[in-house]
């Protein structure tokens, strides 16, 4: 059965000073309420460096700064899989701040934007949303593929990548501010909520 995943990509930004430890840098962070301390820093280095925050700051400073913000962006977005080991991910330009978008788009059969290059898309027949890995209108490229789902289904799979961003929003995120600074994490919570999951 096909899935689909909210994630980050790309996070190779410079990592605060006030940061336990080096980050473990890996290409694709996909969140939920499972995600690990290191892959929170990973997450919170992609925010702030995206978003061009002033990470030679205190940390109170940091995340004011970033408080400040009516809008965030971020790489990412969501992945669809058909396995681990064919799946298309959200594409350049792409960003998981666009997936009550991405969401609504679906909900109202059109096809989201993905990124581009390539630029992957949605088309759908009769009970079945078809995602391809490039332009639908380049399907004869022999690289390009898709996956597909059942309407009901596809649905079905934002939903829980939904509840998968907000568990990793209540708990890792949350926990790991919280430990350091409650009023922050708090803050932190609020805004993340606004910034990615209000009207979902």
């Amino acid at each position: 059965m096909s899935y689909t995943k909210p994630v980050i990509r790309e996070p190779y930004y410079d990592c605060p000073k006030w940061f336990d430890n080096d980050v473990h840098r890996s290409e694709l962070l996909t969140l939920s309420g499972k995600c690990t301390s290191s892959e929170v820093e990973l997450f919170l280095i992609h925010l702030f460096g995206y978003n061009n925050i002033n990470i030679d700051q205190s940390m109170e400073d940091t995340f004011n700064e970033l408080f400040a913000n009516d809008s965030v962006a971020i790489l990412g977005g969501v992945a669809f899989y058909e396995s681990e080991e064919k799946f298309i991910m959200p594409s350049c330009c792409c960003g998981l701040e666009q997936f009550r978008e991405i969401y609504n788009s679906i909900l109202n059969r059109e096809s989201p934007w993905l990124g581009h290059d390539p630029s992957p898309g949605l088309t759908y027949k009769d009970n079945v949303a078809i995602v391809w890995s490039d332009d639908p209108d380049s399907s004869d490229r022999s690289d390009v593929f898709h996956i597909d789902f059942e309407f009901e289904e596809i649905l079905s799979c934002l939903e829980k990548s939904k509840y998968n961003l907000k568990d990793f929003i209540d708990k890792p995120l949350f926990e790991w501010i919280y430990r350091r600074d409650r009023d922050t994490a708090k803050k932190m919570k609020d805004r993340m909520y606004e910034w990615f999951l209000y009207e979902l």
